[in-house]
């Protein structure tokens, strides 16, 4: 049933994302606005991302609904390793706002690529292409997938934590972008892990900064546009036309409950 094809995904699918936009979040702030201006390499067709999917995994789990799925690994010895030294939810969510934001043009001088969470947690440190190395570095996909692979090793609940594809506009720059969702009193927050320290390539330097609290986005809206795709390693759901597996509390008539 395959439904990793995404309907349509309007040409600007995902790599922060193949949209062919780059950026860190800060909340609609300077920062965020020179990291979306600073990277516009040539958009990637719908086939094109298919096709590079393809290649890095040419066979799929035949109950995943999404090529998407296989990025999120709860029980990949990296991510149980980390989640072994932390202690809930939260501590998740500080540990992946310290993950440095680095373009793919920079780590991998390409306009687009996805590392499984291992890659990223145990290779980008020691990248040669890695400007802030020895730190764990990459841009919104990995860190969005990993912070997800790590929620899940820590226990919560496939129903309760997803990773958002879609379109975002930070002080009016719109970009493709991957974040996180997890329920919260009933209602879905969105975690921003890519509001830490990141790689500024015009000025060649590192920006550091804190990150969002935790609960930053229960007293902000998050400025998505739209959303193309839900997904962690049980559930998909395309919200355009609600198909796939995910439970009912995902549906777009649940977002705003």
């Amino acid at each position: 049933m395959f439904k990793w094809i995404l309907i349509a995904l309007s040409v600007v699918a995902v790599s922060c994302i193949a949209a062919g936009v780059y950026f860190a979040v800060f909340s609609g702030e300077e920062d965020g606005r020179i990291l979306l201006r600073q990277l516009k390499p040539d958009l990637l067709s719908e086939q094109d991302l298919q096709d590079k999917l393809r290649a890095a995994h040419p066979t799929l789990d035949p109950d995943k609904e999404s090529r998407y799925q296989i990025y999120i690994t709860p029980n990949d010895n990296a991510v149980t390793g980390l989640a072994a030294l932390l202690n809930g939810i939260e501590e998740c969510y500080q540990a992946a706002v310290k993950w440095t934001w680095v373009s793919d043009s920079t780590l991998h001088a390409t306009s687009e690529k996805w590392l499984m969470p291992h890659e990223f947690l145990i290779d980008t440190p020691g990248y040669d292409s890695n400007p802030v190395k020895p730190e764990v570095a990459s841009d919104c996909e990995e860190q969005a997938n990993t912070l997800v692979s790590l929620l899940r090793a820590e226990g919560v609940s496939a129903q309760n934590v997803r990773v958002v594809l879609g379109l975002v506009d930070f002080g009016g720059e719109t970009g493709g972008h991957a974040w996180v969702e997890i329920k919260d009193n009933g209602k879905w927050l969105p975690l921003e892990a890519t509001s830490g320290p990141y790689w500024d390539d015009n000025n060649n330097k590192l920006v550091s900064r804190n990150g969002h609290p935790f609960n930053y986005y229960s007293r902000h809206n998050y400025p998505d546009i739209e959303v193309w795709a839900y997904y962690n390693d049980v559930y998909y759901l395309d919200p355009r036309d609600n198909t796939g597996n995910a439970p009912f509390s995902w549906r777009r008539l649940q977002m705003q409950q």
